[in-house]
């Protein structure tokens, strides 16, 4: 069924009196075949668990106890126990070397204490039926036994697809958007058809993917839809904070259980981090893009090419998280994984036929035309796409391909990246037909050989629509010169601050010093180079500049900052009120620690000091993305990890803090702005 162990451990601890409901998490549905499924749930108390299942809410005929039924606990749990307990019963706990670098204000990943997990596998199911159950505590009813808990067994892989997917992206935020997203494809698919299964491509718990954080910002929001759908999960960078693809360990790899062992189709992975299952007639692959080796050469990939080689099936869709094509509020052609994603694992894909590659990452839906050997690095259109028409059935027409899996006959690439998180968009991708910069969700309904995606935004409008039609024999030849989208300015949330010789050896017009007796501001000529940077040098007191060319709400800001003398930190301000409320990220080369402070009422507060291994003799890249009441730091795109601020950061104005002694110089000052 899974990585995890099947020894099952009574952890032999007294009930803990509570007026909460016994169930805190779930029941939810994990691991679907054609003749098993897993129900998994949480309590704070010890319980004996039951579940009671039957093909009618009235009949429960069934039941799983005892043995079939995995207990996991959390540590504390574990500790009072009178029985031995393996590991791999154990939910994480936050590793010592780990928890020593956390800040106080920083949120403990680890499974809340007193937690019960329990994993219940119901096997000899009948191919392709409904069931309803129920969780129980001994004969006392927890939830379910009606009409809203049931699940349902996988059709036959000979027989002909007929599903609904609803596919979501970077929705783990908890706040407004994600659940107006939410709502709007409830409410969507309420007068067609509720969805058949959940794909999730990452970022579904903010910031660090900790246990508390998959509950309110993933389990609280979707259990409606959790208790009788199977959500089918790809690992996303913020889960990458706390759960590890190498080891599979983390809050993460606690929350899902996934086919490891060819039991859901394809080929054994022997991993939760990739793995592959049959839905009917398409075949499903699920990836690790974050944290594990990418390059042909990688296991990742050689597993991928042996699952490819045997996969007999109609449709073929592949999800993971770092989409291969974008420039919403991430850049396909700049960043690593993005770009292996691209180079490595779409040509093993297309020579296999894959029709669908969804993916999130980038805060955006982008959907492209019909494309085959896109792989350079920047992506161009020009001999890449073979059908440069819309797709859409009620405007040019249905992109066609043969039917089955034929090598190289045309692939659709979906950034589905707008499920609850800020949404931007850095510039325009030429191979995308569909850009949308809006919260939404993609509904895909795959009836025989007609797959149809429609996007949904957060109003519940119809954002997107195309086909695909699989049917005889269709061959394509790629376009010298296909149509592209349009570089439309007014869509672009990226604001770059640049300079040229007409600012030299002065302070730039929209910069302003809090105090121009602690030093100077002006602007240079980078050396060998025809491109200007600025020079702060903080003399005599903390000298803070802030820009006055927006002042809003923000997704993002970057900054490439180069210290030219280390005697005191430097770094980026954000959320400027005044002088004496504000928050800021400084960089200390001496100790070589990123420091992020609060400013409140004219009191500095640390909210989190972190270790950093950069090389500071080159300028480093430094991104802050607010996020509700967090700040997702990124440095040189190798480190990540997210601040906790006490209350939700205010919008303000941007800036540079340099502290007395400091000397820096800076470019590439990059504000993403917050869409209405």
């Amino acid at each position: 069924m899974s990585a995890r162990s099947h020894l099952v451990c009574a952890d032999g601890t007294a009930s803990a009196k509570s007026d909460q409901p016994k169930i805190y998490r779930g029941p939810y549905l994990q691991c679907a075949t054609t003749e098993s499924i897993a129900i998994v749930w949480r309590t704070s108390t010890d319980i004996d668990p039951v579940v009671r299942y039957g093909v009618s809410p009235d009949n429960l005929e069934f039941e799983l106890q005892g043995d079939q039924i995995i207990r996991r606990m959390s540590v504390d749990v574990a500790a009072v126990s009178d029985a031995p307990i393996a590991r791999a019963n154990l939910l994480y706990d936050e590793p010592l070397g780990l928890g020593a670098d956390r800040s106080p204000n920083d949120r403990d990943p680890s499974t809340r204490p007193g937690t019960r997990q329990y994993e219940a596998f119901a096997t000899g199911l009948a191919i392709g039926t409904r069931y309803y159950y129920g969780v129980y505590d001994g004969d006392e009813l927890l939830a379910g036994a009606d009409a809203e808990h049931h699940f349902q067994t996988l059709p036959k892989t000979d027989e002909a697809t007929d599903l609904r997917l609803w596919v979501v992206g970077d929705s783990g935020t908890g706040g407004s958007d994600q659940k107006l997203v939410f709502q709007a494809m409830r409410e969507f698919s309420a007068s067609s058809r509720i969805p058949d299964y959940f794909l999730h491509v990452g970022d579904m718990a903010y910031g660090d993917g900790a246990d508390e954080e998959f509950q309110s910002n993933f389990f609280d929001i979707y259990q409606s839809t959790l208790r009788n759908t199977v959500c089918w999960p790809a690992m996303g960078n913020h889960e990458g904070h706390t759960s590890r693809g190498i080891s599979q360990f983390g809050p993460y790899y606690d929350a899902y259980i996934v086919p490891t062992a060819s039991e859901a189709g394809g080929v054994s992975s022997g991993t939760e981090a990739y793995y592959s299952f049959d839905i009917g007639r398409t075949h499903f692959i699920c990836l690790d893009s974050h944290d594990l080796d990418r390059s042909p050469n990688g296991a990742m990939a050689q597993w991928l090419m042996s699952d490819l080689e045997v996969v007999q099936a109609d449709w073929l869709i592949a999800f993971w998280h770092h989409p291969p094509y974008t420039k919403g509020s991430h850049d396909s052609d700049r960043e690593q994984q993005l770009v292996e994603m691209r180079t490595f694992i779409m040509p093993l894909l297309e020579a296999a036929g894959v029709d669908l590659v969804l993916a999130g990452h980038s805060h955006i839906y982008e959907r492209s035309m019909l494309i085959d050997g896109a792989y350079d690095t920047p992506t161009v259109a020009e001999g890449v796409v073979v059908d440069d028409g819309d797709g859409n059935p009620s405007g040019d027409g249905p992109y066609r391909k043969s039917a089955g899996l034929q090598p190289h006959n045309g692939t659709v690439a979906i950034v589905a990246g707008h499920g609850g998180g800020g949404v931007s968009r850095k510039g325009t991708m030429p191979i995308m037909r569909e850009i949308v910069v809006e919260n939404g969700s993609l509904i895909i309904d795959l009836h025989e050989d007609t797959l149809t995606g429609t996007m949904i935004d957060r109003s519940g409008n119809k954002r997107d629509q195309f086909q695909i039609i699989k049917r005889g024999v269709v061959e394509h030849s790629p376009i010298s010169n296909p149509w592209q989208p349009k570089h439309d300015l007014s869509q672009i949330t990226e604001h770059v601050v640049t300079w040229d010789s007409s600012f030299e050896g002065r302070l730039p017009p929209k910069w302003q010093l809090l105090d121009d007796r602690a030093g100077r501001m002006s602007i240079e000529r980078r050396a060998g180079t025809p491109y200007y940077q600025a020079v702060v040098t903080a003399a005599e007191g903390n000298l803070i500049a802030i820009y006055d060319g927006i002042d809003g709400p923000i997704n993002e800001c970057q900054v490439y900052l180069e210290f030219v003398r280390s005697e005191a930190p430097a770094g980026l301000v954000l959320g400027w009120q005044d002088a004496n409320n504000y928050c800021s990220l400084h960089i200390d080369q001496t100790t070589e620690r990123a420091l992020f402070y609060v400013v409140r009422g004219g009191e500095r507060k640390a909210l989190s000091d972190r270790k950093i291994d950069v090389d500071f003799s080159e300028p480093l890249k430094i991104e802050l993305e607010p996020v509700n009441q967090i700040v997702e730091v990124q440095i040189n795109d190798e480190i990540e990890y997210t601040v906790n601020l006490d209350q939700p950061l205010k919008a303000g104005r941007l800036g540079i803090e340099a502290e007395r002694g400091a000397k820096i110089r800076f470019a590439g000052f990059t504000i993403e702005k917050a869409r209405p």
